[in-house]
């Protein structure tokens, strides 16, 4: 018998040991048998409980991947499940009590807090990160001025969508650090890579850059985006930012526009989302 102290059943083992001459060997086997019964009974609960809470934390990783399609609906951010609806959905669970919907990105008044000075009443919290932004070493096409870092409405989106800022920081909240998109909802971060210090923008296409001017509608290179429309109607124009093509310039993000099924686009990119192969960019490239 192990000299070790024991307990089965809220006996120590030692004490049954000295009781065990008052006890047929029958006896002492069933008392010794029902101890080693227990264990094996506490092991497999532990087993289970184990499980049970690896499964849990699988499930509480993987439960926002909901909508790692980035799919949108087409009727609007109120819709349940829409992708930045986040008063509904696993990420909204984990990010947003406050119960509303718009919260998350604009307030009604600023709350001592400054943020509003990054336009659109602004709510969020906004990347400090520098980038390494897509240029013409990159395209001899590209002749559009480029803005030396994100600003207007892509600024804000990366506020999010750059990973490196957590997705409950707003309103009086700010977060541990741990809800970043990076974390919940991976596949929708934009620059994957670094450059040196900066988050690298060259594998993604180019935001903050004015469309170009004096070759739209030449029939080479791109469209005249007074005419050219996404699928909704808009004309290309009047989804720039002060002329700039931006994040918002392809992607609806109050999923009002957006092709249901797709990363929230204005239009279509392929048959299977109803579309003709490449839509979305030969609404502007002419190729």
């Amino acid at each position: 018998m192990n000299s070790q102290v024991r307990k089965v059943n809220g006996f120590h083992l030692a004490t049954l040991a000295l009781l065990c001459t008052a006890f047929t060997p029958p006896a002492w086997a069933l008392i010794t048998r029902k101890g080693q019964e227990m264990r094996e009974n506490r092991m497999r609960v532990n087993k289970w409980t184990g499980l049970a809470a690896a499964l849990g934390l699988l499930s509480a990783a993987s439960t926002p991947l909901w909508a790692e399609t980035g799919a949108g609906l087409g009727n609007g951010i109120a819709t349940a499940n829409s992708p930045h609806n986040f008063a509904t959905g696993s990420v909204g669970g984990i990010i947003n009590d406050s119960g509303e919907i718009c919260r998350v990105c604009h307030v009604p008044h600023d709350h001592a807090r400054q943020r509003y000075l990054n336009g659109l009443l602004w709510n969020h919290e906004v990347s400090s990160q520098s980038y390494s932004m897509y240029s013409n070493t990159w395209s001899k096409t590209l002749t559009g001025t480029q803005s030396a870092q994100p600003d207007g409405h892509s600024k804000l989106c990366l506020g999010c969508h750059d990973g490196t800022v957590a997705m409950d920081t707003f309103d009086k909240y700010v977060g541990d650090g741990s809800n970043t998109m990076r974390n919940l909802h991976g596949l929708s971060i934009i620059g994957w890579f670094t450059d040196g210090a900066n988050i690298d923008l060259r594998g993604t296409h180019p935001i903050s850059i004015a469309f170009p001017a004096g070759e739209t509608g030449d029939g080479k290179n791109f469209t005249d985006p007074t005419t050219a429309t996404w699928s909704r109607g808009q004309t290309v124009a009047a989804t720039l930012d002060n002329g700039k093509v931006q994040c918002s310039t392809c992607h609806d993000v109050h999923d009002q526009e957006s092709v249901p099924g797709t990363h929230l686009l204005r239009t279509a990119q392929t048959t299977v989302e109803g579309g003709v192969p490449s839509g979305l960019c030969l609404t502007c490239h002419v190729k």
